[in-house]
């Protein structure tokens, strides 16, 4: 979920959910819809598993405008592999996938403040 300063402040008034801070989303955390937990082979719904994060497809991530940097570098780190001369055409196609993907949600992200754009 992208969310405005508004949007954030009124989840952040609901007392059914814990709040998790993290790098690429932060999460509202309920182990019922949480995506990381689906992936536990020994069931623990107590706190999020940040390395199972899927921001961009889980209903707890809420993207904020903090969070721009981390999706722009991701993409440019992308964009710098893209460039590789030995890349398969199988690497290359996940790589631009990949690209997309983090477009969209840099993209859905509130619009970038005015200066240079990375990468």
């Amino acid at each position: 979920m992208i969310a405005d300063r508004a949007r954030l402040r009124v989840m952040l008034t609901s007392v059914a959910r814990t709040f998790h801070v993290g790098p690429l989303a932060d999460c509202f955390f309920d182990p019922a819809t949480a995506l990381c937990l689906k992936r536990l082979t020994i069931p623990d719904a107590t706190q999020p598993r940040t390395a199972l994060c899927e921001p961009s497809r889980c209903p707890n991530a809420c993207i904020t405008a903090r969070h721009r940097p981390a999706w722009q570098h991701a993409a440019h780190e992308v964009r710098t592999l893209l460039k590789e001369r030995h890349l398969s055409d199988l690497q290359h196609a996940a790589l631009t996938t990949e690209l997309h993907r983090l477009a969209r949600v840099i993209e859905a992200i509130d619009p970038a403040p005015p200066g240079p754009i990375p990468g």
